[in-house]
């Protein structure tokens, strides 16, 4: 009995991880990945635009590296390079007698579209291009360290640019002789990042009250003097294309007995997570042993609110790396953490009243306790 199959990874490799991972090779034209299996004989192949061939052919590990020229059909290639593209993919999979292609969750259309007008089966695997880029190799392992190396230097600029300020007779906050707003300290992590060659795409979270009840707000305007600051930085390395994440919680001055007591309650959360985060364990469990602390320290867990009292709306963190979000989700359902897949702790309580504390690592999963790769204090003073 034969069989003819394959499994393809298609997309722009610069914008696609999924694909960008498999080949690491970074183009902004589109381009395939195909790995035939005929009758129990593997091969692999690579498609891209013509000028960029020959580096392909030094940079990425296939049998073989070809242009969509090279696969033209019969009615000829298009001019537009995504549909040539996807043309010579399914024409590429006719020649070998392709009779089934399985993709992954990042496929754009196009290529599903011409494969199936050649009359093979599409089929869809949620594990492919998923799995794989979960457990990191040891180069995306020092990549991923030296990420947040430079984004908890990043952190400890930004938060002693807080805690070393001036303060006004109202009360904000002055750096340089002007007036510090969260917009003003996000611009300096961004050009901090920039002279050591890494972007800030989504912009940092610099967030106080009023605004730091929402965990996801930016923030806006003054800082204040006795207003804890929640500080979220996560840039991406332009060399590797992978990210850190790190969040710190600051206060200039004096923090209130309950911003005092919602951080001890974080930092006890954390602390729980990351002992039991290891392989084998469930990603529920771990998000459990957060919701137990914050429980127990007088808490509750409310997903999505935005409260007056202390609430923790989110789950416990995510898997990193050529995302910033990627699987596996610390929350319910979220799946069995594997050695060698990276992701961050990161409990937090936000409340109209009083403002927001979040605290949060990254850490490698192995069969025992998890590696941190964050070295700075979780303390509220940064002078």
């Amino acid at each position: 009995m034969t069989s003819r199959t394959a499994l393809l990874l298609a997309g722009i490799p610069s914008e696609n991880p999924a694909l960008y991972h498999r080949i690491r090779f970074r183009v902004g034209d589109p381009a395939a990945w195909i790995s035939l299996d005929i009758d129990g004989q593997s091969r692999s192949e690579f498609i891209v635009r013509d000028i960029e061939r020959d580096r392909a052919r030094k940079a990425v590990p296939v049998d073989a590296v070809s242009c969509p020229a090279d696969y033209t059909p019969a009615a000829g290639l298009s001019g537009d390079r995504a549909t040539a593209t996807a043309q010579a993919v399914a024409e590429c999979l006719s020649r070998a007698h392709v009779e089934r292609v399985t993709t992954d969750r990042t496929c754009p259309y196009i290529f599903a579209w011409h494969i199936a007008q050649a009359g093979i089966a599409v089929d869809y695997s949620p594990e492919l291009g998923v799995i794989d880029r979960r457990v990191k190799d040891s180069q995306e392992l020092q990549w991923l360290g030296a990420a947040q190396s430079v984004t908890e230097e990043a952190m400890l600029m930004a938060c002693q640019t807080v805690a070393r300020a001036q303060v006004d007779p109202q009360g904000q906050l002055l750096h340089a002789g002007q007036l510090l707003t969260s917009e003003r300290l996000r611009k300096l992590i961004s050009i901090f990042l920039l002279e050591r060659d890494y972007s800030n795409p989504h912009d940092a979270i610099v967030a106080s009250w009023p605004h730091s009840a929402d965990c996801h707000e930016r923030g806006s305007g003054p800082l204040l003097s006795g207003q804890a600051v929640i500080i979220d930085i996560f840039p991406q390395c332009q060399a590797s294309g992978y990210w850190g994440d790190c969040t710190r919680t600051v206060v200039h001055g004096q923090p209130s007995e309950e911003i005092v007591r919602m951080h001890a309650a974080v930092v006890a959360a954390k602390q729980a997570a990351i002992a039991a985060a290891r392989a084998g364990a469930e990603a529920q469990a771990v998000h459990e042993a957060t919701k137990h602390v914050l429980s127990a320290a007088g808490y509750r867990f409310e997903r999505g609110a935005i409260s007056d009292e202390p609430v923790m709306p989110h789950g416990t963190g995510h898997g990193v790396g050529l995302e910033v979000h990627e699987p596996i989700l610390l929350d319910d359902n979220g799946g069995t953490l594997m050695a060698g897949e990276v992701l961050t702790i990161e409990p937090g309580l936000y409340s109209r009243q009083f403002g927001g504390v979040r605290v949060e690592d990254m850490l490698v999963i192995t069969d025992g306790a998890a590696r941190n790769l964050n070295r700075l204090h979780e303390g509220l003073s940064w002078e």
